[in-house]
């Protein structure tokens, strides 16, 4: 296998999909399939839609998936559209799982632009070629539009020193790389490499990501969906990997069970254990939440 991705918080998605019919479930953010193939193991009696933005990342899964046969079907596209392309109710959906995190395989690929350890272009595009890319936002949105991404979906502190800076250097050239990019951000910073410290340059990188490929467009009312979408009985698992995710999560779950309609799966929020964090040190940010339609 190929993987070269650790399914994370695996153990904790299986328990919570065994209380399931077993019979199919969606992966809807697949990356290189680890976590499908551990659904298709555990559960032989069961089959996978398995969905992905990432072209490449597709590619991987069906090579990686491909022992499974027709108990796999892939499809490129977003989660969001899930309700559109799938009529969940109807195919008897028994689970879905939500693990919107870049997967290793996309962080270590340079040319992606998605880590900020590595020289590569500014892409950021999970569908490649889809849209604007990370340079073409810092080389043409203004100081305040610039500010606000930063903000809002990366939380960073000096967001509005930090689109400044930008607009001033992008005079003399335009940005491309994301060393260009990460060199700033220390600069400000006054990084100085900190051991134990998680990079000042990650929250900027995760905002252009999160905007590029509008990761947070239409979340909300697609959670909201879940009670009308998916038979009773059914289970939905979710793994996020920053705080903005996290809130929309919870509070719509929260909503869903004030109204009836859904059960919250305790102990949750789940976290990695220390063993699997030592194991995967990315996974140490990750939160997962669950639910079983009323």
């Amino acid at each position: 296998m190929n993987f070269q991705h650790y399914p994370v918080m695996n153990r904790e998605v299986l328990e919570i999909f065994s209380g399931t019919r077993k019979k199919l479930f969606v992966d809807c953010t697949v990356g290189a399939g680890g976590h499908s193939h551990h659904i298709l193991g555990a559960f032989p009696a069961s089959r996978v839609i398995a969905l992905d933005l990432d072209r490449e990342s597709l590619a991987l899964a069906q090579k990686n998936l491909s022992g499974f046969g027709e108990r796999v079907r892939f499809h490129h596209g977003s989660f969001i559209d899930l309700f559109e392309e799938f009529d969940c109710r109807s195919l008897d959906v028994s689970g879905v799982l939500v693990d919107p995190g870049i997967s290793t395989v996309q962080l270590k690929e340079a040319r992606r632009g998605f880590s900020h350890s590595l020289d590569g272009p500014l892409d950021m595009r999970k569908d490649a070629g889809s849209g604007p890319s990370a340079a073409d936002v810092l080389n043409t949105f203004s100081e305040e539009k610039l500010a606000d991404i930063f903000s809002r979906f990366g939380e960073v502190a000096n967001a509005r020193r930090l689109a400044k800076a930008i607009i001033e250097k992008r005079l003399f050239a335009p940005w491309n790389s994301t060393v260009q990019l990460r060199l700033l951000v220390e600069s400000l910073s006054h990084w100085q490499g900190r051991r134990g410290l998680v990079h000042p340059a990650a929250k900027v990188f995760q905002a252009l990501r999160i905007f590029v490929n509008r990761e947070l467009e239409g979340f909300s009312s697609w959670l909201e969906k879940i009670p009308g979408q998916l038979p009773p009985g059914s289970r939905v698992v979710v793994l996020t990997y920053h705080s903005l995710e996290d809130r929309m999560v919870k509070h719509a779950f929260q909503q869903l069970q004030r109204q009836e309609k859904v059960v919250l799966l305790a102990p949750f929020p789940a976290t990695p254990g220390s063993a699997e964090v030592g194991e995967n040190l990315a996974s140490r940010s990750a939160k997962l939440r669950a639910l079983e339609v009323a």
